[in-house]
């Protein structure tokens, strides 16, 4: 079985070579002969150097010398033009590896990556998968190269005893044994590495992520996270001292019989030369090939072990190519072009790590105009909601319909671009302020002015150098500015209204604003929207929910209250308090009244 799987994998990898580029494994193969020619070269040429330098015929050292310096000229010379080629061409494929990883990530379920053993499966995966497709490739070649190698060198120790041929066996068995063991242990340790390394990357983040960073001196944690970081290291020290200390024995073991090996070899050519078996001239030319035929016969045994050692890496990347947790992914259905009405219908929902349900038996409609507030205290399950909404996740039990379809039925890519979403922990790029904007659409200038207007960011990039085109934060680009927490939700907020969406949800998008740009953002959005834009507000702040159609209350993952404000305040129970305590902390500063006040 083990077997089967190794020389699947294999071969999985090796097709992917040779999709990759076929050229390139041709040539790698011509290379593979080239470069054993030029071992039989090194192995001949002393012995036929010698016969010239014993015959004292300087003409025949002369030549000797000559055809032996343009043929290694010639195998030099188009292995360095080849080296060019491979080079580039390998760098190539490393971009296509890498990018098909990408999209893999991108298309997998957020579930995928909640679940830690998966999540460990990706990170290792990510960090094997051009060596494990390198590898296979090396692996062929070497395997070609070895077996031209061992007609060659066959061909030159044809006079050797047989018990010698039988000996080179007995220490090739021995070393492929070792050698087998040894991957072993390595690939055991790789594993465990890898999981600390993940750790101690994490704690090496929290010193050079802007945000991470700023946290870091603000709360003096320098301290806290060396002693953190001190632990993982010793963890793997520890590590690193077990792994050496098991492979310490092997080593000796194999040192020690390559030893005893290579005097035997020297004292059996040199009894060789005492009886006349062979003339001095072929004795280095002898120890040489016999060097060369034990490591020939070595890499071809080893094939299968440097095969099943590959596998092993290439296991996790093979695996996450062929996950097919990616239910959530529709390519195939229909296109979703508007939305008329959102349906949620008994939904409930628990995420991978959780033994509670995030939504319980959730059902509420909106349809098309409304305007929407989603709220309750923190946890209560409102970003859920979004998240089963765009498929970020499916729901474990009841259906969600737009326009009286299910939502699985449609594309995905169609239902995310259709209902524009701005979570609260919304990102901005480090790219330019226009491209954070428009998000790698085609949008005009104008209409990005206008939704900067619109978030009072206006003034502050036209006086920037480079205006629009200002990238933020250093990490791509020099130049770049940094905005503070209020300015990058606006930005974000400006993304909504130049994209112009006719759906669209916002989840906290005041979080980093005060009470009176709140106050504004939230009178524009209702005046700015037009009557058949649906509209859904996600908060636990609720001094102006007033103004929206219908306001929907989440506690503990259900659906508790749902009406107009109004009708919800008559009703005296969450919705009530919620308002009541934080509408007389906010205050119109041009009014001197209660911001929401009726």
């Amino acid at each position: 079985m083990r077997i089967k799987y190794t020389l699947k994998s294999n071969i999985y990898l090796l097709k992917k070579v040779i999709k990759y580029n076929k050229l390139l494994f041709l040539l790698r193969i011509i290379i593979s002969i080239l470069n054993s020619i030029s071992i039989l070269l090194t192995i001949l040429m002393p012995m036929f150097l010698l016969d010239a330098i014993i015959a004292g015929d300087l003409n025949e050292i002369i030549i000797t010398l000559l055809i032996f310096t343009v043929a290694f000229l010639c195998i030099n010379c188009i292995s360095v033009i080849f080296s060019k080629y491979d080079k580039v061409s390998s760098e190539k494929i490393y971009v296509e590896i890498i990018n098909e990883f990408l999209q893999k990530t991108i298309d997998l379920d957020l579930g995928y990556f909640d679940n830690t053993e998966s999540y460990d499966k990706y990170n290792r995966a990510f960090g094997n998968c051009c060596r494990a497709i390198d590898t296979v490739n090396a692996i062929i070649t070497s395997f070609v190269t070895s077996i031209f190698n061992l007609i060659l060198i066959t061909s030159v120790l044809i006079w050797m005893n047989l018990y010698m041929f039988i000996a080179i066996v007995v220490i090739i068995i021995v070393n492929f044994i070792i050698g087998n063991k040894t991957k072993k242990i390595d690939y055991y340790y790789s594993k465990l590495f890898s999981e600390k390394n993940k750790q101690v990357n994490y704690l090496y983040r929290l010193f050079y992520i802007p945000q991470l960073v700023r946290e870091t001196k603000a709360n003096n944690l320098s301290k806290f996270i060396f002693e953190n970081k001190q632990n993982f290291n010793d963890d793997i020290i520890q590590l690193t001292k077990k792994q050496t200390r098991t492979k310490a024995l092997l080593s000796i073991l194999t040192g020690s019989i390559n030893t005893l090996e290579s005097g035997f070899v020297a004292l059996y050519f040199g009894f060789s030369v005492v009886i006349q078996r062979i003339v001095i001239s072929e004795y280095f030319t002898s120890v040489n090939a016999y060097n060369q035929l034990k490591s020939t016969i070595l890499n071809i045994v080893n094939i299968y072990t440097n095969l099943y050692s590959n596998s092993l890496f290439a296991s996790d990347y093979i695996d996450f190519l062929n996950s097919n947790e990616t239910v959530t992914l529709n390519e195939t259905g229909e296109e979703l072009q508007e939305v008329r009405k959102i349906e949620f219908s008994n939904v409930s929902f628990k995420y991978p790590n959780n033994t509670y349900l995030s939504l319980d038996n959730v059902s509420f409609k909106i349809n098309k105009g409304e305007k929407v507030a989603i709220v309750g205290k923190n946890g209560a399950g409102k970003t859920t909601i979004i998240k089963l909404l765009l498929r970020l996740y499916d729901p474990l039990s009841g259906t969600i319909y737009i326009n009286d379809v299910d939502i699985k039925r449609y594309t995905t890519k169609s239902l995310r671009t259709v209902i524009q979403t701005l979570f609260q922990d919304f990102a901005i790029y480090a790219f330019s302020i226009k491209d954070n904007i428009t998000l790698g659409k085609s949008i005009d200038d104008s209409v990005i002015w206008d939704a900067l207007d619109k978030v009072d960011l206006t003034e502050k990039i036209k006086n920037l150098k480079y205006s629009i085109d200002t990238p933020i934060t250093s990490q791509l680009y020099a130049d770049g500015i940094e905005l503070s927490g209020g300015e990058a939700q606006k930005l974000a907020i400006a993304r909504i209204y130049a994209n112009g969406p006719k759906t669209f949800i916002m989840d906290e998008p005041t979080s980093n604003l005060d009470p009176y740009a709140e106050y504004l953002l939230y009178d524009r959005l209702i005046k700015d929207t037009t009557n058949d834009s649906t509209v859904i507000v996600i908060s636990h702040r609720l001094t102006l929910t007033y103004k929206m159609s219908k306001v929907i209350v989440i506690d503990q993952g259900r659906v508790t209250e749902e009406g107009t404000h109004e009708e919800l305040m008559n009703l005296k129970r969450l919705y009530y308090d919620m308002y009541t305590i934080q509408s007389e902390k906010y205050v119109d500063t041009k009014n001197n009244n209660q911001i929401g006040g009726k």
